[in-house]
């Protein structure tokens, strides 16, 4: 099952929106645990909060990484022409 965006999921996740929508997620989750103020609980929040700066760190390095590529050329989506790799020239 493919998850992300692709010439063979054109209607798949973006990679930036999926860590944000996870991110979401992951404090949805733990908010509803935040009244709990036991010892497991707490240790629970503090690793939700530990993946959900993860997540963030990998959604900002992913932009990083679209930012690379427009200055490259522009996207013309999961099924144009990639910006880099595959049939594109080296410059």
């Amino acid at each position: 099952m493919r998850i992300l965006m692709s010439p063979e999921n054109p209607d798949g996740w973006k990679l930036e929106e999926l860590l944000r929508s996870l991110q979401n997620e992951v404090y949805e989750k733990s908010a509803k645990i935040a009244g709990d103020e036991s010892l497991l609980s707490k240790t629970v929040q503090n690793h939700n909060l530990q993946i959900i700066g993860l997540l963030a760190q990998a959604e900002g390095i992913q932009r990083q990484s679209y930012a690379l590529l427009d200055d490259k050329g522009p996207n013309q989506g999961p099924t144009g022409v990639p910006r880099i790799g595959g049939a594109q020239p080296s410059t």
